[in-house]
């Protein structure tokens, strides 16, 4: 069997939130991506979504001075249409009246075109030479047939630099708009936090409003997505402070479940840095398993069947990475 070492997988560090007045340098430029969908009406608690979001942006606002700042809404004016996108605040200093009173003035109709939205924000980022940031703010799934989990790549083979932070508002765990909204984050270099009330939203809001972006991932692409390997630790080694198989999972998926799902459980765990999928019928199991690797501890490569899939969490580093044979 074909191996394939791998010495050290170290996970970039987390990002902390000191609060939202602990914002970017003054030289930032943000694009807020709100969700105006028809499901935003949706209620918790008496209130209905859109409502605790307003609110939710008008705390953030009033603590904000991360730079420049624009806004961008979808779903807000016609139903079942796609292309219904609309940058309401163009990106610039002292805006936050402007983004008060198009977010009082939204009325949520129509769908969630999360790809197309952020894609819109970064475009509206991509000439700047500073920092650029997206904050998307979403209640449900992408609902205009696109991956906003491919976009972070297909943005970067573009040259197209930002990172995305991510809040999921009422948002179900394991649900597909879960692994969507995570990986987008994830593929960005991202944060992804989840709210399921106004205290949590607005608590999400001023946490990501004080992220700083993640450095950027020393992993080339092709390692995030390695096709017909699995992911293996190295008997009797280990790193200096790092234990053997710490946080090692392995997952018993249903037959439904795919590859993609264990990359996007992988990206969900803070303490996972590399991944395999296991397909039905490896070693006589009737049904797929995932593997998550943990922070630190050496691991190889090896070469398996066609179904199998391995990969590296991006934001982790390779300490030494040898050649394939």
């Amino acid at each position: 069997m074909k191996t394939r070492p791998i010495l050290g997988l170290l996970t970039a560090s987390l990002l902390i939130a000191a609060g939202l007045h602990a914002a970017e340098p003054a030289q930032t430029k943000t694009m807020l991506v709100l969700d105006a969908s028809g499901s935003m009406w949706g209620q918790i608690g008496g209130k209905t979504k859109i409502a605790i979001a307003r609110e939710a942006v008008d705390s953030m606002l009033d603590g904000w001075n991360g730079g420049d700042l624009g806004l961008i809404a979808y779903g807000h004016r016609r139903k079942g249409d796609c292309a219904d996108i609309e940058v309401l605040q163009a990106i610039g200093p002292d805006t936050a009246a402007g983004i008060r009173k198009q977010v009082n003035a939204l009325n949520p109709k129509g769908m969630t075109p999360i790809t197309a939205s952020v894609r819109m924000a970064a475009e509206q980022l991509r000439f700047t030479e500073q920092k650029a940031t997206v904050i998307l703010v979403s209640d449900g799934e992408e609902t205009c047939s696109a991956d906003p989990c491919a976009l972070g790549k297909e943005l970067e083979a573009a040259g197209v630099d930002f990172t995305a932070h991510v809040v999921g508002f009422d948002i179900q765990a394991g649900s597909k708009a879960h692994r969507q909204l995570q990986c987008l984050a994830a593929n960005t270099g991202g944060r992804y936090i989840e709210a399921r009330n106004a205290a949590e939203l607005n608590e999400a809001l001023g946490e990501v409003a004080a992220a700083k972006p993640a450095p950027k991932p020393r992993v080339k692409s092709a390692q995030e997505w390695l096709p017909g390997y699995s992911l293996y630790w190295v008997a009797g080694t280990k790193l200096e402070g790092v234990e053997d198989n710490s946080g090692t999972q392995s997952l018993d998926f249903t037959t439904e479940q795919t590859a993609k799902d264990c990359q996007a459980v992988c990206y969900a765990n803070d303490s996972c840095a590399g991944w395999h999928y296991e397909p039905t019928g490896s070693f006589f199991i009737d049904h797929p398993r995932c593997f998550l690797k943990g922070k630190g501890a050496p691991l190889s490569l090896e070469k398996q069947g066609s179904d199998w899939v391995a990969g590296v969490k991006p934001g982790v580093e390779i300490i030494h990475d040898g050649d394939a044979e």
